[in-house]
């Protein structure tokens, strides 16, 4: 039958009875070889609230993410997170299949504390991000709470999206991201 879950020896799994596997999954951590990445380099999966996996999944070395009580973090299909990445959630996250992500781009779906003017409502402090299939997010790109990004597209690295990009097959880049060419395909 062969293991569910491959674990690289730097990688540490806190709330493994919060992750579900689903059918034929097999999670990779800190296993793969990723350019000059280190298989030292500490890694951590902390699950207080739940993480689904679909099969041909792997997190890279270095990797840190907490998923926090109540939150949801679900991985489709030969979805991958190079070295590095940062996934902090209150509330929810969702990688569609055949995602690739940079070496450390992250993840935050909340601001963590309220800021607003002064006799104005507070915004909402947190809100889920939506990723579609086969999207790649590029190296040091930066993804924050209440973004959805549409199937195809690609997030050119060193980018701080923080509204949502509906339009299919986009390359979306700057800080902040914006539209810079439509009508794209990447392999």
């Amino acid at each position: 039958m062969g293991r569910k879950i491959l674990v690289g020896r730097g990688f540490r799994i806190i709330g493994l009875q919060n992750v579900a596997l689903l059918a034929g999954a097999r999670l990779s951590l800190g296993t793969l070889p990723y350019g000059f990445a280190d298989s030292k380099e500490r890694g951590i999966l902390r699950i207080r609230g739940r993480l689904s996996v679909a099969q041909g999944v792997a997190i890279g070395v270095g990797s840190r993410l907490d998923v926090g009580s109540g939150a949801k973090l679900e991985i489709g299909e030969n979805t991958y997170l190079s070295p590095g990445v940062k996934v902090i959630i209150t509330k929810g996250l969702l990688f569609g299949n055949g995602c690739a992500v940079g070496w450390n781009a992250q993840f935050l779906d909340s601001d963590f504390h309220q800021i607003g003017s002064i006799g104005e409502p507070f915004s909402e402090m947190a809100a889920p991000i939506k990723i579609g299939h086969h999207v790649w997010i590029g190296s040091h790109a930066k993804v924050f709470k209440g973004v959805t990004i549409a199937d195809g597209c690609v997030v050119a690295g060193n980018s701080t999206v923080t509204k949502s990009f509906e339009i299919p097959n986009s390359l979306i880049g700057g800080t902040p991201a914006r539209v810079l060419r439509a009508n794209i395909r990447w392999r």
